[in-house]
């Protein structure tokens, strides 16, 4: 009896369905860091309340003539001047949201673009004393 060889064989592709890619799901943090988005902020279920907050602001915030999603319509305001208020009001409101760095981040960041400076700095010098001696060989 003789053996088929894979070549004698149809080959018939094995069809799968809501596979995901090589990379996809690569690291267990995206699935965390996707499931931290759709449930809120460090995993915690949103608060309404602070929906419907920001919400109004956004509304206030909103040029006439303009509906925000989630808002009963478009707040009339008044042009040119009358609008500057609003804008400072929506402003706050959003540097109130702002996750400002605590002074640990800060000096780490500074560090770093203190690093970075000395040593695009030292390249450079570097750079313009070899471009320098080499004018003079010329010259």
């Amino acid at each position: 009896m003789a053996r088929k060889r894979p070549e004698d064989e149809e080959q018939d592709p094995i069809h799968r369905e809501n596979v995901p890619g090589e990379l996809d799901h690569a690291s267990g943090q995206v699935d965390e860091f996707e499931a931290g988005i759709v449930s809120g902020a460090d995993g915690e279920v949103a608060d309404p309340a602070t929906d419907a907050e920001l919400a109004r602001q956004a509304a206030a915030a909103a040029p006439a003539g303009v509906s925000v999603r989630g808002s009963a319509g478009p707040e009339k305001t008044k042009g040119g001047i009358g609008r500057f208020p609003a804008f400072v009001k929506a402003s706050w409101a959003e540097l109130q949201r702002v996750q400002w760095p605590d002074r640990r981040q800060v000096g780490q960041a500074t560090a770093v673009v203190l690093g970075f400076v000395v040593i695009a700095g030292a390249y450079l010098g570097l750079a313009d004393a070899a471009a320098q001696e080499f004018v003079d060989f010329i010259l």
